[in-house]
């Protein structure tokens, strides 16, 4: 059966069979802008984390994380971060536990999740340069509460898959109905997307750009059937009142790097 690329953001294997109830999943979104010259080193720096998140992830302390490195030509030309790491966390009270864990417990994780598979010089550059904030010439995050997701059948994660990463006003109070109950299940009865969800901005740095309230991260299904729609008077009007109720404020077009699922 052929396999499917899907989006890394988000879902352990575990969590999507055991039907999880994905409004509790947090994810915690980092736009970063790099400082200049330094993508090559910059991937292989987050490929270091890579092992570290594996471990996270198999010891129950994380769902997953994503690296996703985002087109220049995204958002007409104007994308506002060269890549996006996503940390996903089954409930609040997972994310706010590794949020609040010390530098030392830091340095002890990276060194067990390293031990016997990386040279100690190389474990040292890597945790100086994370000390030292390298790489990052701009940090902005986001705090992400999922109201609704879904996956297509046999999706899995894997490097080069395409995704859109979409920030969303909302406009009127019907506007996340319209998303779950309108959009959702024409994007996934169409086969047109691989990957959806819809989430609510529940925090953010100080330097995050202000009025979206929402965000959309779905992944393109470039195999999607032509389907001809023929809507009645009221789906019409479902649909011209649906993208009423929001705003998009730009897109960013990002391919996977780096994943633990």
């Amino acid at each position: 059966m052929k396999k499917y690329i899907l989006l890394t953001l988000l879902f352990s294997a575990f969590t999507f069979l055991n039907a999880q109830d994905w409004s509790n999943v947090y994810r915690q979104v980092e736009e970063v802008t790099l400082n200049e010259g330094l993508e090559k080193d910059y991937e292989k720096f987050e490929g270091f984390w890579k092992t570290v998140k594996e471990k996270q992830k198999k010891d129950g302390k994380i769902m997953g994380w994503f690296v996703w490195k985002v087109d220049p030509k995204s958002n007409e030309n104007k994308p506002w971060a060269d890549y996006l790491i996503l940390n996903i966390y089954a409930n609040k009270q997972q994310m706010d536990d590794m949020n609040s864990k010390s530098v030392e417990w830091w340095e002890n994780e990276i060194k067990t999740a390293h031990k016997g598979k990386t040279k100690r010089s190389i474990v040292k550059k890597y945790t100086q340069e994370t000390m030292n904030n390298k790489y990052r010439k701009k940090s902005v995050t986001y705090t992400n509460k999922g109201l609704h997701a879904f996956i297509a059948e046999n999706a899995v994660p894997e490097a080069g898959t395409k995704a859109d990463y979409i920030g969303i006003e909302q406009l009127n109070d019907d506007y996340v109905d319209f998303e779950i109950k309108l959009f959702a299940p024409y994007h996934q009865q169409s086969k047109s997307r691989l990957y959806w969800e819809l989430n609510e901005i529940v925090d953010r740095s100080d330097n995050a750009y202000k009025p979206v309230t929402h965000t959309i991260f779905e992944i393109p299904n470039p195999e999607a059937p032509e389907v001809e729609w023929n809507p009645t008077f009221a789906e019409e009007m479902a649909v011209k009142y649906g993208i009423a109720s929001r705003k998009f404020h730009g897109t960013l077009n990002t391919e996977l790097v780096h994943f633990a699922w």
